[in-house]
């Protein structure tokens, strides 16, 4: 009987320290390896606050005003030294990780689930809860290997993906035709089609946007912030302007066009509308008064009097990114 006993408390105390085991082992595979932290501590992202602001993001870089604005949001900051790096690649961990942080973020304490959301991403990774909770939002498939690879760099077609499927309200909307380097029948149509819907892009003479370029990360930034504000009633595009050659000529509401006032020419927006248009190299604003019609170059969204245009940009520039928005309609 003694014999008996010994024999079941041998074999249950065998079983329960395989179960623990098992249970240890399957936990440590689960965090990362020695290499995976070697490359996890390699790309650190840019996580330094910066309290006298970021070193390198100068006024008269195109994106200027929506780095700092993001990063007066907390949605970014700089690296140790407080710089941003704006023109450097971003990689797929760090890109999630901004578009987490603009649209979908923690509300909740952050559980750590029993196993990596894919096979190279530890839990124990800066970037896993972001990457655990995108992929249970659809944000993130991964590759059909079954991985994520973090340290990659992303293109705009992906990080239109990322970043619309990180939206609660996105419907994606009908369009007859896109660009000129994007076909209604690729698998990332649907998604720059919301992008043109909402001016998120640059658009080249050409009309191209280049689906396949790698992205900065400062166009990375200049699309989550105008995604962000177009949510407030801003449109974007680029600003050109007109003047002596057209001084004294009739414009498309009757008005006499005046290269001293501050008025402007946009394709819709009805005459007399009242519009206040920023500068995002250098956030100067200037309102004009809507009194013609165009322009009508890819990607041009008004024409200033070259008067309105000085007050925002040196001539010399010719062509600028603005943000614009309505603000005052005509009574009639």
């Amino acid at each position: 009987m003694i014999k008996k006993i010994l024999t079941i408390l041998v074999t249950a105390t065998l079983s329960f320290t395989f179960v623990v085991s098992f249970s240890i082992v399957h936990n440590l595979g689960q965090l990362a390896t020695a290499e995976e932290a070697e490359q996890t501590k390699a790309n650190q992202p840019a996580d330094t606050l910066c309290p006298n602001g970021l070193a390198d993001v100068d006024e008269g870089e195109y994106h200027y005003i929506a780095i700092n604005d993001l990063f007066s949001k907390g949605i970014l900051n700089g690296y140790e030294d407080c710089s941003f790096k704006s023109y450097d690649p971003i990689n797929r961990a760090e890109a999630l990780k901004i578009t987490s942080e603009a649209f979908t973020p923690f509300t909740e304490e952050y559980i750590v689930p029993d196993k990596r959301p894919f096979q190279d991403v530890p839990l124990d990774a800066w970037h896993a809860k972001y990457i655990v909770q995108a992929k249970e939002k659809g944000m993130t498939n991964g590759y059909e290997d079954e991985t994520f690879r973090p340290w990659e760099t992303i293109n705009l077609a992906e990080s239109l993906k990322i970043i619309t499927q990180s939206l609660s309200n996105y419907i994606e909307p009908h369009a007859d035709e896109l660009f000129t380097d994007v076909q209604l029948d690729t698998w990332f149509s649907g998604y720059f089609a919301y992008a043109k819907a909402r001016d998120l892009l640059n658009i080249s003479a050409e009309n191209k946007v280049f689906p396949e370029q790698e992205m900065s990360r400062g166009y990375f930034a200049e699309i989550i912030y105008r995604l962000k504000r177009s949510f407030e009633g801003y449109d974007f595009g680029k600003a050109t302007f007109y003047g002596e050659v057209f001084h004294g000529r009739n414009t498309a509401s009757g008005k006499m066009f005046d290269m001293y006032e501050m008025t402007a020419a946009h394709k819709t927006l009805p005459f007399g509308s009242i519009v206040e248009v920023t500068n995002l190299a250098n956030g100067k604003t200037v309102q004009v008064e809507i009194t013609d019609r165009g322009p009508y170059g890819p990607g041009r969204v008004i024409d200033l009097t070259s008067s309105a245009f000085e007050v925002i940009s040196s001539l010399s520039r010719g062509i600028i990114y603005v943000e614009y928005k309505v603000i005052s309609e005509p009574v009639n």
